[in-house]
């Protein structure tokens, strides 16, 4: 493989691990509170959904640059995901398949993307990613983070504020919305395996300091969409990032598999 392509995947890869963490960290955030809060109890109502289909939009800035991404894709259960998404943006034009599942007990990610060219061997298409061990070389435990984030109780004291918004239609489904205030650090006090991982993303120079999210809820007491703000700091650079999830529907028949392992290529 080209050296250059090879230092690009690798920050691919690392930006796409900091970025699944950073989610995962606000996700588990919202879905913790007293029982009696309507966003901890349409998070468990989510996460009790066998599948589901979403659309997905996210915006980047930093150092005066701005990428737009858009994707679609489906969840089948907690580990197994399917992602088609573009960007857009100063050197980041380009289209993205992925697959994320399970193998032998491990989280893996299979990558296709134009912008791999003729850095992989002939006839190879995919990349195969081993997620958790990419993940250990930056000191994070993905598994665990996913683990945790299935509990929901244990960052009950991350939620400072929920406040109902109003009411919206979204996705062709009458909502309501409420707007949570979370603060990573009084969450990290309360749980020791979330402030080992919270530790570790600002070792690798991301700062995740109090977030807002926004959250529509439906009639049937699921979450239609989620809305994500993330005020980071990496590498002492300001990073403005948003992250808006639209769910379609849930329990609809979802199948995420590897592709064909004469093209894939492993990363790891």
């Amino acid at each position: 493989m080209d050296i250059r392509v090879g230092v690009h995947t690798m920050t691919l890869v690392r930006r796409i691990v900091l970025t699944l963490v950073a989610a995962l960290v606000v996700l588990v955030g919202a879905a913790t509170a007293e029982a009696a809060n309507p966003v901890v109890a349409a998070a468990k109502r989510t996460a009790d959904a066998r599948s589901s289909v979403f659309d997905m939009q996210m915006n980047v800035e930093a150092g005066g640059q701005k990428v737009a991404v858009i994707a679609t894709g489906a969840m089948r259960g907690q580990d197994s995901a399917k992602l088609t998404m573009r960007t857009t943006g100063p050197g980041a034009n380009t289209a993205i398949d992925m697959r994320m599942l399970r193998e032998a007990g491990r989280l893996v990610m299979y990558m296709r993307s134009p912008t791999f060219g003729t850095a992989l061997p002939k006839g190879k298409t995919w990349m195969r990613v081993d997620l958790d061990l990419a993940a250990a070389k930056l000191g994070l435990d993905v598994s665990e983070l996913l683990q945790t984030s299935r509990t929901l109780g244990p960052l009950e004291h991350g939620i400072v504020s929920t406040t109902r918004v109003g009411t919206a239609a979204v996705a062709g489904k009458a909502t309501t919305r409420y707007k949570v205030v979370i603060d990573t650090k009084r969450a990290a006090k309360a749980v020791p395996a979330f402030a080992n991982q919270l530790r570790t993303i600002e070792r690798a120079g991301v700062r995740l300091p109090r977030l807002t999210e926004n959250v529509w809820i439906g009639a049937d007491g699921r979450i239609t969409r989620v809305g994500l703000s993330f005020p980071l700091v990496q590498q002492g650079v300001p990073v403005r990032s948003s992250m808006t999830m639209t769910f379609r529907a849930y329990d609809v028949p979802v199948s995420v598999s590897a592709p064909p392992r004469a093209q894939v290529f492993d990363f790891s």
